[in-house]
């Protein structure tokens, strides 16, 4: 069963849209993740509310009352956006459990392995209590579809982890340069594509899409198309190490607002549980910290858990390395000077979804405000140095 999830996920992008094939295929591997996840989850959610807990030491900031509350939660669950793959939205909450940072805390979590975007509708179901969407756009259009609460906790990546790929020769240099071409579509177009499009002054309507099966940018290049979107932190890895010669049309190089890897967990469960939350961004950073000054040991824990579940995506630790030292670069790049790394930019974010309103992807604008914390990270950080206990 694995084995065919994995083949349609990979037929159909992690994005949803308007494309009647894809949206077929979105509906009914949600279903069958998230009816797997919650049995997961139920199953994890027997006995003792307290089972969770560590003994660890209190101190001035961390005080025995506050570790009791964290452990009275019982275990919590974090659902992943793809897999246990070191990419940023999961190295994070990898390392910080494999270095022990939330059994500091006084919190026990699972990581679970999901699919973005249905690991927001897991959430929003109560078979998980956090997770992490592709951008902000995947987290709101997930509350505005399913009539959910989910709120982002972090903010990784400030700009578009999606770019498009031209084959050699290509003339184009711009976004609106792909009217007339023909692009490859694995499932739908990004939402931050989709975007990029639309601010050039262009329509999705003005080139033609071809639905690609597989995901071998080798082999889809092969085929013959002018454009094939891709992520910065993976297809074009596989081309180099190929020979295959590309250039890139990057978001960034247009000022287009968008992001990517953003941990979130509902209003409810934080307005119930607010230690609990705060606490996890505070390990979700620490992890964070770890793995960028650590790449090959973040890789090296991804892959503790990859092998242990059987490696059903075949992933390569080379290749996995490429992924988070790419992430983990845009994220330092990007970030503002003098602020802690990860603190929700709500203006950054809002633009992004005006820009997701005049690309169609949102009929009106929606109440995005509501679906940001920026607080929680800002008070967990002094200027750029995170608050730990016994540090």
């Amino acid at each position: 069963m694995s084995v065919i999830l994995l083949s349609l996920y990979f037929a159909d992008s992690p994005h949803e849209g308007e494309h009647t094939m894809s949206k077929r295929y979105l509906k009914l591997l949600g279903a069958l993740l998230a009816f797997t996840l919650v049995a997961a989850a139920c199953g994890d959610s027997e006995g003792d509310g307290d089972s969770g807990g560590s003994s660890a030491s209190a101190d001035a900031n961390f005080s025995d009352e506050r570790c009791q509350t964290n452990q009275d939660v019982g275990t919590i669950t974090f659902v992943t956006g793809f897999d246990f793959a070191a990419a940023a939205g999961i190295s994070e909450i990898i390392v910080a459990d494999a270095r022990g940072y939330f059994e500091d805390l006084c919190l026990s979590v699972d990581i679970q392995p999901g699919f973005a975007p249905f690991n927001g509708a897991t959430v929003i179901e109560g078979a998980a209590q956090f997770g992490a969407a592709g951008s902000f756009s995947e987290l709101v259009n997930n509350n505005v579809a399913g009539d959910g609460d989910l709120v982002a906790l972090l903010h990784w990546g400030r700009t578009a982890i999606e770019a498009i790929v031209l084959p050699e020769g290509s003339d184009v240099t711009d976004f609106a340069g792909l009217c007339g071409g023909l692009v490859g579509i694995k499932g739908d177009l990004p939402y931050s594509l989709q975007a990029a499009i639309s601010l050039s002054g262009a329509e999705r309507s003005c080139f033609d899409e071809v639905l690609l099966d597989g995901f071998d940018p080798v082999q889809h290049l092969d085929l013959g198309i002018d454009a094939l979107p891709v992520y910065k932190s993976n297809e074009p890895n596989t081309l180099t190490g190929q020979g295959v010669s590309f250039t890139l049309l990057d978001p960034l190089d247009f000022d287009v607002p968008a992001s990517f890897a953003i941990p979130f967990t509902s209003q409810s469960f934080l307005d119930e549980n607010p230690t609990v939350v705060e606490d996890v961004v505070r390990a979700l950073i620490k992890g964070y910290e770890a793995a960028a000054a650590d790449p090959e040991a973040a890789v090296a824990d991804a892959f503790a858990l990859i092998d242990a579940a059987g490696n059903p995506l075949f992933l390569a630790q080379e290749a996995e390395l490429f992924r988070w030292q790419t992430e983990s670069t845009l994220i330092a790049d990007l970030a503002p000077s003098g602020t802690g790394v990860g603190i929700p930019d709500a203006n950054l974010l809002g633009s992004e979804i005006e820009a997701m309103v005049d690309a169609g992807v949102f009929g009106e604008l929606p109440d995005w405000e509501s679906m940001i914390n920026s607080d929680i990270a800002s008070r967990l950080y002094d200027g750029t140095t995170l608050n730990w206990p016994d540090e």
